[in-house]
């Protein structure tokens, strides 16, 4: 309950929809950890899953694998007011393991590109490399913020945090987009799709960014509590 007695919101369907959408990482991630450490590929057909390098330097899929399952179970609850006023100290310790998963994740991915495709250091390199430094200094940003006890800011730098992780994830709805709106064109614009192939996770930040900051303006609900009913996620005692 907030100061005023009314009932704080849970806020199902922003959590639904990110465990919903990590979920499409993050259960492949857990098949594929399994898989690597019990050393082997062939256990249900899943032999097209594991690259044949996970086997023979394992460290960079099980630390990415590993961040990413972390961050897909943790980072979601961040976004229930509920549990944050309910739970303060779960939540500051769910933040922070959140925190840490993510810019692991990030970085790792990195990592892993170089292990798995060292001679593609193209466009689609560097994107990714944007894409990861982006993800900690937006994560970095949030952390300060709160240690200011700047709330509001940082609530809204953990949106662009997630925003910009999501980003790896959002180019998977695009392409079915474009498949179903662009089929009949795809040899004609196979120049401009190859572009766009390379920078799709900047596309994919671009377009989750300017949905966060639309989303953050909007009026806010009744039964949301104020800013300074809110719990701090990583400062408080």
């Amino acid at each position: 309950m907030t100061s005023n007695n009314q009932p704080v919101a849970f806020n199902w369907p922003v959590i639904s929809g990110l465990l919903l959408i990590m979920a499409i990482p993050g259960i492949p991630a857990i098949i594929i950890i399994t898989l690597v450490l019990l050393g082997q590929t062939d256990v249900l057909g899943m032999a097209d899953v594991i690259h044949p390098q996970y086997l023979a330097a394992p460290a960079a899929i099980l630390t990415h694998a590993m961040a990413g399952v972390t961050f897909f179970l943790t980072m979601p609850w961040q976004f229930s007011p509920r549990l944050r006023i309910r739970y303060p100290r779960w939540h500051k310790l769910a933040g922070r393991v959140a925190v840490i998963a993510g810019c692991t994740m990030a970085l790792s991915g990195i990592w892993l590109h170089l292990v798995l495709s060292p001679n593609e250091l193209g466009g689609r390199f560097i994107s990714l490399v944007v894409m990861s430094i982006a993800i900690v200094g937006a994560f970095s940003v949030a952390v300060w913020q709160i240690v200011r006890g700047q709330v509001a800011g940082h609530k809204k730098w953990m949106m662009r945090a997630v925003a910009i992780s999501l980003a790896a994830i959002t180019p998977l709805f695009i392409g079915v987009i474009v498949h179903l709106v662009l089929g009949h064109w795809q040899e004609t614009i196979a120049p401009l799709l190859t572009l766009y192939h390379d920078y799709d996770r900047l596309v994919a930040m671009l377009i989750n960014l300017v949905v966060v900051e639309w989303l953050s303006k909007k009026p806010q609900k009744a039964g949301e509590p104020n800013r300074s009913a809110m719990s701090s996620p990583l400062c408080e005692k």
